[in-house]
C-alpha cells in the first residue's frame, strides 16, 4: 500500500517531539557534566559571567553532534512505544499498513540528521574546541588569573597581590613558592607588571624593588637567606590550568580540509616536519571518526524502529532504558575500537567503521524478525 502522507508526518511530529525533550536533556548534561569537571580551573582564570556564557557557547558546539543522534534514538524508542502500547500500530497493521509505513519517514528523519551532523563534525566541533582554547588564553592575558586582595593558587604557587589596574600593572605582590619542597622560598615585591605569553602559555611577573627570601636549609636551621633585587622576572606556566596547549597540533580542532590534506601527505609517505604534530595515527583516526559518526542517526533509526515496536504497558520507560542501552553499547564500543586503532592493532579505517558494520548487523537481525512479526 502506498504510503500516507497524514501517516509520515504524524510519525514525525511524535519522533521529533520527544527528540527535541532529549536533546535539550542530553546536551544540557554533557555541557554541565564538563563545566563542573573544569569549574575549579575556569575560577583560578578569573572568569566573568560574558565568559562564562562564551564557554557554554563553546562545549555545546563540542557535544552538539553526540547529543542529536542520542536525542534522534531516545525520540524514535519513545514514539514507536508509545504508538505501540496504544495499539496505533496494530490499527495500522489491520489497514494493510507494515514495518516500511513506519521506518521510512523515521529514516528520512535519519538522514537529514546525518546531514547535519556531517556538518557539526566538519565545522561546529573543531571551530568550539579553538574558541574555547583562544577563550582561555584571552581571559589568562587579561591577568585574570590574578584577583587583588585574594590569595590565588596556582599548583604549587600561592600568589597576592594588593592592587592590579586595566593594564595589569601591580602593587604589593607576594608569591609563595613551593614548586620545588626542598627549596621553598617567598617573594615580596612593591610593584610588577603581569604579561601573558600566549604562544608558550607562560605567565611573567615583572617585578620591581623587592626581596626573595629564601627558607633555613636544614644543615643550617638558624641561617635565613634574603635577596634583594631591583628588578626580577618571575614565571610559571598556566598550561595546566588552561588544559589546551600550542606545543602539540591537536587533531579534533583541526578543520576538515587541512585534517584531510595532512592524513594524505602522511598516506603518500611525504614527511612532514612540524615539531607539534604527533603521531600520524592520531589524525587518520580522527579523519574517519568524522567520516563515520554521520552515519549513527541511520543505525540507531533501523535498530530503534523494531526495538520501540513493544505491545505493553510502561513502553515509554522501556525506550529510555533501551535508549541507554543501545548509546552504551555503541560508544563502548567505539572507544574500544580508538583504543586497538591508536596501539595499531587495527587500521583506522577498520577501527571507526567496525562499530558502525556490528550495528548495522543487529540492525538487519532486529528488522527481519520485526517482519516476520508483523506478517
Amino acid at each position: 500500500m502506498r504510503l500516507s502522507r497524514i501517516l509520515s508526518r504524524y510519525v514525525l511530529r511524535e519522533v521529533s517531539a520527544y527528540g527535541l525533550v532529549g536533546f535539550f536533556a542530553f546536551a544540557t548534561i554533557l555541557v554541565a557534566q564538563n563545566v563542573l569537571k573544569r569549574l575549579e580551573d575556569l575560577l583560578e582564570l578569573g572568569f566573568t559571567l560574558h565568559d562564562f556564557g562564551v564557554i557554554l557557547g563553546c562545549f555545546s558546539a563540542m557535544f552538539a553532534a553526540y547529543a542529536a543522534p542520542v536525542a534522534f534514538l531516545f525520540g524514535v524508542l519513545l514514539a514507536m512505544g508509545r504508538l505501540s502500547s496504544d495499539s496505533e500500530v496494530t490499527a495500522m497493521q489491520a489497514s494493510g499498513l507494515g514495518l516500511s509505513a513506519l521506518l521510512a519517514p523515521v529514516l528520512a528523519l535519519a538522514i537529514a540528521i546525518s546531514g547535519v551532523s556531517v556538518w557539526l563534525l566538519k565545522d561546529v566541533e573543531p571551530s568550539g574546541r579553538r574558541g574555547l582554547r583562544t577563550l582561555l588564553e584571552t581571559v589568562a592575558s587579561r591577568g585574570g588569573i590574578l584577583e587583588p586582595g585574594k590569595f590565588r593558587g596556582i599548583g604549587e604557587r600561592t600568589v597576592f597581590v594588593t592592587d592590579r589596574d586595566a593594564e595589569n600593572h601591580l602593587r604589593g605582590v607576594m608569591i609563595s613558592d613551593r614548586s620545588d619542597p626542598t627549596k621553598p622560598y617567598l617573594v615580596f615585591a612593591e610593584r610588577g607588571q603581569f604579561v601573558f605569553d600566549p604562544e608558550r602559555l607562560v605567565a611573567h611577573l615583572r617585578l620591581q624593588d623587592g626581596d626573595v627570601h629564601m627558607d633555613a636549609a636544614s644543615e643550617a636551621p638558624d641561617r635565613h637567606q634574603r635577596i634583594a633585587f631591583e628588578e626580577l622576572d618571575y614565571s610559571f606556566d598556566v598550561g595546566a590550568l588552561l588544559s589546551e596547549s600550542r606545543a602539540r597540533l591537536k587533531a579534533r580542532e583541526m578543520p576538515f580540509a587541512d585534517l584531510r590534506a595532512l592524513v594524505a601527505r602522511f598516506d603518500a609517505g611525504e614527511k612532514v616536519d612540524d615539531p607539534r604534530l604527533v603521531e600520524p595515527v592520531a589524525y587518520r583516526l580522527e579523519l574517519e571518526r568524522r567520516l563515520a559518526l554521520p552515519i549513527v542517526p541511520i543505525l540507531f533509526a533501523l535498530v530503534g524502529v523494531p526495538l520501540g515496536l513493544r505491545r505493553a504497558r510502561g513502553a515509554r520507560s522501556f525506550g529510555a532504558l533501551v535508549c541507554i542501552a543501545v548509546v552504551f553499547g555503541y560508544y563502548a564500543i567505539l572507544s574500544l575500537s580508538q583504543y586497538l586503532g591508536g596501539a595499531g592493532l587495527l587500521s583506522p579505517l577498520a577501527a571507526l567503521w567496525l562499530p558502525n558494520a556490528i550495528f548495522g548487523a543487529v540492525a538487519t537481525g532486529l528488522l527481519l524478525h520485526a517482519r516476520r512479526r508483523s506478517v
